[in-house]
């Protein structure tokens, strides 16, 4: 399968082409650091792991990965446009992971807003505005499966630009 293939399938698809892995446990999903500190000798290995799995109904082959942070380090984010929201403290950017065959394919950005109450994309340029048709349905496909209803209205309070 070719990568604007897996895209168009992904856009197209919707909910209920998905089977989300609800179980708590581990989704084998995982990154690893090292981290040493020569001044006092110690070391250690940090975890991270994706939170959420969804396997493609249709061909296992595809599944979605995300709710792995982006960067360990992000910690109150400075995004303007979050002052629309009652909530507007964004901690950290999330990644979704696309696998195909257990291969990593294809990334991309987004965010929880509103106090973890709806998930909106994040692309590029000036406050991660320019987004792609490709990014706006991968989010409300997010949105979607994590049972988010509203993803138009908080969609729609946000300055977005589509680049394509």
């Amino acid at each position: 399968m070719r990568l604007d293939e897996l895209r168009t399938l992904v856009s197209e698809s919707s909910e209920g082409d998905w089977h989300r892995i609800a179980k708590v446990g581990p989704t084998y999903r995982d990154r690893f650091e090292s981290w040493s500190s020569p001044a006092d000798g110690t070391s250690g290995v940090e975890h991270d792991g994706h939170t959420e799995v969804a396997i493609y109904r249709p061909d296992v082959d595809l599944a979605i990965a995300y709710g792995m942070p982006e960067s360990r380090h992000d910690r109150d984010l400075a995004f303007k446009w979050a002052s629309a929201f009652p909530d507007s403290n964004i901690n950290e950017i999330k990644l979704i992971d696309f696998f195909w065959r257990g291969s990593l394919v294809d990334r991309l950005n987004y965010v929880y807003i509103d106090g973890a109450r709806g998930i909106l994309p994040l692309g590029g340029g000036h406050q991660g505005l320019l987004i792609t048709h490709y990014e706006l349905t991968v989010a409300r496909l997010l949105s979607d499966l994590g049972n988010h209803t509203e993803f138009d209205r908080y969609y729609d309070s946000v300055p977005f630009e589509l680049q394509d």
